[in-house]
């Protein structure tokens, strides 16, 4: 079994009824590029050794203690360890260049346009590989590998992300290149996806052109000026069509409580708030012993109000009512 320095310089000692004493002397510097050193005492003699971390700096330090052995008892000189001790943090290499995109260039999806290029081709699907990650944690510089059948691209950058759509950059421009046929078949699908794209846009904008457009509130005015700022945003007529509808919805005698009953409240109230651009969202709130559910609608600030009763639907009914109320008190 293979044996590193450190276990070598332990077994010797043993025999000799001591251990190595060591001794971390350096710890780091404080930088990205660290180094280490320890000294190892043992049978009245002195040895020291650095490394890049802790681990390696240890055994160099039982390699030279090997060494100053051999030399003062005039052993041969010790061959080589068979296990070297692996440096797990070498000094990092020159981080490459990494190329800037000028702002006015837009974005394109070049991981996406590959992957689509290779599907409507019947070409493997492209895989990627992180080959390098150099520099220090602040300014990290990645390289991933693309490869498409024998061919092999490369791409740096700050991010994994970046990275990745560099390479498959460069693989689609070396494959549109090489095969013209590739890259009239991907443009003509672009423009395909382009042409759709707009039709669908044409079709939608008259009814998204005509939906109710949300007035956000100006977060500074005081709470207690709120709801002379919610009632600005609605003129006199819908204003008194709002509290008319939210009037209709509200019961004012006694109903049957149940499940089908309150969601179908719910949905009306909903409908209605829809209409003027705002949501409402529900929520069981934890509790010991009754059920407690909390509503609240999107406006700015939001308005909430809480239902407390032994059932869920009754509590879910005791807060859309308090809703109700309260909207239509901010709205007269």
């Amino acid at each position: 079994m293979n044996k590193t320095p450190v276990s070598i310089l332990q077994e010797m000692m043993v025999k000799n009824l001591s251990i190595p004493t060591y001794e971390l002397i350096h710890d780091g510097g404080g930088s990205h590029i660290n180094t280490f050193t320890y000294r190892v005492t043992c049978d009245g003699l002195t040895a020291t050794g650095m490394g890049r971390s802790k681990k390696d700096a240890k055994h160099e330090a039982a390699r030279a203690m090997l060494e100053t052995i051999a030399e003062h008892r005039g052993y041969l000189q010790l061959p080589a360890s068979p296990a070297q001790s692996p440096v797990r943090t070498p000094l990092p290499p020159v981080a490459p260049e990494v190329q800037r995109i000028p702002p006015d260039v837009p974005f394109v999806n070049a991981v996406g346009a590959l992957q689509d290029l290779c599907a409507g081709n019947n070409l493997s699907e492209p895989k990627y590989e992180q080959i390098s990650e150099v520099g220090p944690p602040h300014a990290k510089v990645f390289t991933i590998q693309c490869d498409v059948t024998t061919f092999k691209e490369i791409g740096v950058a700050r991010t994994k992300k970046q990275a990745k759509q560099d390479a498959a950059k460069k693989m689609l421009d070396k494959l549109t290149n090489l095969v013209p046929e590739f890259k009239l078949s991907c443009d003509s699908e672009i423009s395909q996806q382009e042409n759709i794209s707009q039709e669908i846009a044409k079709t939608r904008y008259p009814m998204l052109s005509k939906l109710p457009i949300t007035k956000k509130i100006n977060l500074g005015v005081k709470l207690s000026e709120y709801h002379i700022q919610l009632k600005s945003q609605f003129d006199n007529e819908l204003r008194q069509d709002l509290i008319e509808k939210l009037s209709t919805i509200n019961p004012s005698s006694e109903n049957s409580i149940n499940e089908k009953y309150v969601t179908t409240l719910l949905a009306k109230f909903q409908e209605i708030l829809m209409s003027i651009g705002l949501n409402i969202t529900v929520t069981t709130l934890p509790s010991s012993e009754n059920t407690l559910v909390g509503m609240r609608i999107s406006t700015s600030p939001s308005i909430v109000e809480i239902g407390l009763a032994n059932t869920r639907t009754e509590a879910e009914l005791n807060a859309i009512l308090k809703l109700i109320n309260t909207l239509i008190l901010r709205l007269k």
